[in-house]
């Protein structure tokens, strides 16, 4: 067997300072390794199964360095690495999400210098249920720069790009995530020993190829569905979806579709609303807009927010773009010479695969160009161009089962030290196990540390912003919320970040990426780094009075040590009436909305005379206005309490 490094260990890698580091690989049996970096040697007697490794003592910060590898057979290898701060960046798609999804809400970012020693580590997704991987299939080390930048997590690019100004050192952000992953997909089968049912649904995937094989049946099902539109087949050899752009597209799919009945629709909006209740198949949506001289000069920018579900998007004929799902942004960059002086015609073919489509309602319609902002919401003109009777088949996401992504993505990673974890997940927790999220998260988190040989890593974890576009209010949200607190209240060295403000009601995926990720590094600033940046206030206890009930709050910092708020008081981050205060029973009133009043501290609520259960905060998917902060603008934690027995309350 050659000697072998992992790919986490390639060129570009950055290895964690401060900490013992683990450096490993494979050769052959009875082999001794030697291994040098920043003049400290180790060596190691290759196992039977092929496997070295070798431990360093604290590495100095900076880079890059040599790392010398030799074998006793003669063997060598080198590779130039960085030692600074090494974070985990994990969860679904909020943490997948890329930069070039935002392009068009961060274009400075594009325009800063390039910084080498702000590197990500992006693993490919793939998914195993036999077993832990040792190493990962596709991944790969590369530093920041203006063409790197729109494949690094969003959210991660924020955090560490914060890291690197604060301590001036190499940052690695090891991006293990995969948009739609439910937290069970990031276990282990014995962790989930506690969840049975999660285990019972990983079983019609098991045994040689079952899953293989119901991946590419569900795909080839999707794709003779399109096909049948005369589109070509849309997934790729690794079972992926490709964006609409890079599909061959027919070219009389630019011209103007024989015998189209051409009627008026307005938009942003549901397609429902505007007479098209039971809609699946293709429809093409066009306007044009009338444009100064000189425009051909300019580069331009088109936005069309999201839409159900796959769009090819033309300009004056040209082919300018097409996405493949509802989630990402139709933000389209017009060459200079598209746009002409005088009438301009956009044309969207949308492809809708089920009834419920639409265009976002509240997204920005716009095309920006010399400096100038159209809008394009309004009147449209649309043509059904096919019609069908079935729903699109949905893709069997079998990398998202119970164990198949810790297995192939994380399992890999356990020998790399790393300072802290960053989490990001819950979405899709909110169906029928919301309430056993925190005793799941709980369960991952002394998974992973347990594997990283690490009792007290660090956690950061975002709990779920606001929200209210394809999501059921059925609890789902709030107690997942509620979960992902409660464990940073019960387990030591984790710390939940407040995002209800930093989410879109019509958006699973906000684009506020550098609010969370600022909050996450005022977090990992206290939990990690020992250094007191903010404290969070939170609900503590409730007094009954008569006719009225006192929620009192306490402050604490992120790694849990009370303080004494002798200079806070309650507020609220848009300065209106606290909103979302709810008294709750338990028969068929349910529950009802409370006036609430702020009194320094404290929140009064009115209580009608019959008893209600418990008061609730910001139990709901979406709290638009009212948001409860202290006058940091930081927000209090959403809440439930169970009122005390008393004869008054």
């Amino acid at each position: 067997m050659a000697l072998t490094l992992p790919k986490l260990l390639n060129d570009g890698c950055v290895l964690q300072s401060g900490q013992t580091i683990h450096i490993w690989g494979w050769s052959d049996a009875g082999d001794t390794v030697m291994a040098t970096l920043q003049e400290q040697s180790a060596t190691a007697i290759v196992q039977p199964d092929g496997s070295w490794i070798v431990d360093f003592g604290p590495l100095d910060a900076g880079g890059p360095f040599a790392m010398k590898i030799r074998s006793s057979s003669g063997e060598r290898l080198e590779r130039d690495c960085y030692v600074g701060e090494v974070f985990l960046c994990s969860g679904q798609s909020n943490m997948e999400l890329p930069m070039k999804w935002v392009h068009a809400d961060y274009p400075q970012e594009w325009e800063h210098a390039a910084d080498p020693l702000l590197r990500q580590y992006k693993v490919i997704p793939e998914c195993d249920f036999t077993g832990p991987h040792t190493d990962h299939g596709r991944a790969a080390w590369y530093g920041c720069d203006a063409e790197t930048l729109g494949d690094f997590s969003a959210l991660a690019y924020f955090f560490g790009k914060r890291i690197r100004e604060r301590f001036d050192v190499p940052v690695g952000l090891l991006n293990v995530s995969l948009g739609g992953s439910p937290i069970e997909s990031w276990m282990d089968a014995a962790a989930l020993e506690a969840f049975p049912e999660a285990l019972a649904e990983l079983g019609p995937y098991l045994g040689e190829g079952v899953a293989e094989r119901r991946s590419a049946d569900s795909i080839v099902a999707r794709d003779h569905w399109y096909q049948a539109l005369g589109y070509p087949v849309v997934g790729d050899a690794h079972h992926e979806w490709v964006p609409m752009n890079d599909w061959p597209c027919p070219k009389d799919k630019a011209e103007e579709p024989a015998g189209a009945v051409w009627r008026d629709i307005t938009l942003p909006g549901w397609f429902a609303e505007r007479g098209l209740d039971d809609f699946r198949g293709e429809m093409e949506l066009k306007r044009t807009v009338e444009l100064p001289v000189g425009v051909d000069a300019h580069d331009a920018l088109l936005r069309l927010g999201t839409m159900n579900d796959a769009d090819h998007t033309w300009v004056n004929g040209m082919l300018v773009g097409g996405r493949s799902n509802l989630y990402e942004p139709r933000d389209y960059s017009l060459d200079a010479g598209i746009l002409h002086e005088g009438i301009n015609e956009i044309r969207v073919r949308l492809v809708v695969e089920r009834p419920g489509g639409r265009v976002t309602p509240d997204k920005p319609m716009i095309l920006i160009v010399g400096g100038i902002t159209y809008d394009l919401s309004g009147e449209w003109r649309y043509a059904v161009t096919a019609k069908v009777q079935e729903d699109c088949p949905f893709e069997d996401f079998v990398r998202w089962k119970p164990t198949g992504l810790y297995n192939a993505m994380l399992a890999p990673c356990f020998p790399y030290a790393v300072r802290a974890a960053l989490w990001y997940q819950g979405e899709s927790n909110t169906g029928e196990s919301a309430s056993r999220y925190a005793d799941m998260l709980e369960a991952m988190i002394g998974l992973w540390r347990s594997e990283w040989k690490q009792d007290r890593l660090p956690f950061l974890v975002v709990q779920l912003p606001n929200c209210s576009i394809d999501c059921a209010e059925d609890d789902g949200w709030p107690l997942v919320r509620e979960g992902q607190w409660e464990v940073a209240c019960r387990i030591p060295d984790v710390a939940t970040v407040v995002t209800l403000d930093a989410g879109e009601w019509n958006d699973l995926h906000p684009h506020d990426k550098r609010l969370i990720a600022t909050r996450l590094y005022e977090a990992a600033l206290d939990l990690v780094y020992g250094e007191r940046c903010r404290s969070v206030p939170r609900a503590d206890t409730v007094e009954c009075g008569e006719g009225w009930l006192t929620v009192h709050t306490t402050w604490a910092t992120y790694a849990g040590r009370p303080l004494q708020a002798t200079d806070l008081s309650l507020t609220t981050l848009d300065g209106a009436d606290p909103e979302g205060i709810v008294l709750f029973w338990n028969d068929a009133e349910k529950q009802r909305r409370a006036q609430a009043v702020i009194d320094g501290t404290d929140i009064k609520v009115r209580i009608p005379a019959r008893r209600p259960r418990e008061v609730r905060y910001a139990w709901c998917n979406d709290l638009e206005s009212g948001l409860i902060c202290d006058d940091d603008g930081t927000l209090l934690p959403p809440f439930r309490i169970v009122l005390p027995d008393s004869p008054i309350c």
